[in-house]
């Protein structure tokens, strides 16, 4: 699996490539609480990534720390081909909007 991203409050962490789709989208990178483009994780999933989500335990709680964005390397070309695709249907209906 190669990690592509590593998404945690005010330290984001993402391949170059995927940081230059999401920038190129135009939406609001924080839009949840410091985590960069943390809103698009389901959007990430249907492209074909996966999802593992980092949190310590304290006794009777536990808080966030992070969530890792991976994929099969196999599957790489083909999230990065979807994926502009799936973020574009986001900026179409914002377009639709005004």
């Amino acid at each position: 699996m190669k990690q592509l991203a590593r998404i945690a409050i005010d330290d984001s962490r993402y391949e170059p490539r995927l940081w230059e789709i999401l920038e190129a989208t135009g939406l609001d990178r924080d839009d949840f609480e410091g985590l960069d483009y943390y809103s698009l994780l389901p959007f990430f999933v249907l492209a074909g990534a996966s999802v593992r989500s980092h949190v310590h335990l304290h006794d009777d709680h536990s808080h966030f720390e992070a969530v890792t964005l991976e994929i099969d390397e196999q599957l790489e070309e083909a999230f990065y081909g979807v994926l502009p695709e799936l973020l574009a249907q986001l900026t179409e209906d914002h377009d639709h909007e005004h």
